[in-house]
């Protein structure tokens, strides 16, 4: 090719004019970035659904647990049941998530297994993070060594009936609410 029909082939493609390209202080979004972010999205949901399961199973097993022991058994006033389930939910508020990742923890490391090995492992989470919590709140609450000896040993008479109703009660909801059954891998995720 000569040059001169170089000259002229080269004058036939069209040459767009020079554009000035601002660079945008965002940074470019790639599909690894957006997944990120979509996941990162996603975890605070769920993180915040747990969080709002877990407030809401230990305030409404708490409440349903405590009807017939304040009112019946301990002879409470309505008014006095209502002051004292409504500092219950704040305290149950602040305790519930914690209580439910300690749960999370221990199945995890003992694992499911059969009817007993179920009861024994929930009523050991039970006894073992609320007992120190409510011999705490016995002794910040003024009572006397007898006193708090004898509502310990109730505590663990009562902690022993309820420890595996919670736990089944807390499984339920996280089926329906959440839509999934606590495995292991989603227990060390927690």
């Amino acid at each position: 090719m000569s040059p001169q029909s170089l000259s002229q082939a080269t004058d036939a493609i069209p040459v767009s004019p020079p554009v000035l390209v601002l660079e945008d202080e965002r940074p470019v979004e790639t599909s690894q970035s957006t997944n990120a972010q979509r996941n990162e999205r996603c975890n605070r949901r769920t993180r915040r659904e747990e969080w709002l399961l877990d407030v809401f199973a230990m305030n409404s097993f708490s409440w349903a647990i405590a009807i017939p022991i304040e009112l019946l058994l301990a002879g409470m006033s309505w008014r006095e049941h209502i002051k004292v389930r409504l500092l219950a939910v704040l305290f149950n508020t602040v305790i519930a998530r914690p209580f439910s990742v300690y749960r999370n923890w221990v199945v995890a490391r003992f694992g499911r297994g059969g009817g007993l090995h179920n009861y024994a492992v929930d009523t050991f989470v039970f006894l073992s993070f609320q007992l120190p919590l409510y011999t705490l709140n016995m002794m910040l609450g003024g009572a006397s060594m007898p006193e708090i000896v004898t509502a310990c040993l109730t505590f663990v008479l009562i902690a022993g009936a309820l420890g595996r109703p919670y736990g089944m009660y807390l499984d339920c909801l996280r089926r329906l609410w959440l839509g999934r059954r606590e495995t292991p891998e989603s227990v060390s995720a927690s």
